[in-house]
């Protein structure tokens, strides 16, 4: 997505015709429950602060396997989110349970691995050219 992103953007999102939604996938097992849940928590308290953690998490992804409690809310306050219900949200496994349950369905879909893109129903799975996912967006638009 990263490779294509910009262009769907430019060719799809800016003009109104495309929404980009996350889904979280589970497929690293703690250090995917904790990372998606620090980003769940965010998320709640903003959505562009959940876009920052989500490309630096990306960006820093080996750090995730061995990252802690203490690595989260750090994370959290570097994008600028009040850290008192940061932690409140992270401790208490309100991100934990949102994050599982969105995963949850997401393998009722057959959705297992990251990256998996769904366009109306029509699964690419793995990195995909921009043309592969316009062929796809066109046919959901009927276009």
């Amino acid at each position: 997505m990263l490779g294509a992103e910009p262009e769907i953007i430019d060719t799809y999102v800016n003009s109104g015709q495309v929404k980009i939604i996350f889904w979280h996938v589970l497929d690293h097992a703690t250090a995917s429950l904790n990372s998606h849940a620090a980003a769940d928590c965010i998320g709640q308290q903003s959505v562009d602060a959940y876009w920052l953690i989500h490309d630096q998490f990306f960006a820093d992804q080996n750090e995730l396997w061995d990252a802690d409690r203490d690595y989260f809310v750090n994370a959290a306050a570097t994008v600028g989110v009040d850290q008192a219900t940061f932690e409140q949200c992270y401790d208490s496994g309100v991100g934990q349970a949102n994050v599982t349950r969105l995963d949850a369905i997401r393998r009722q879909q057959g959705i297992l691995t990251r990256p998996t893109f769904d366009i109306n129903g029509t699964l690419l799975f793995g990195a995909q050219r921009f043309a592969v996912f316009a062929e796809a967006i066109e046919a959901a638009l009927g276009q």
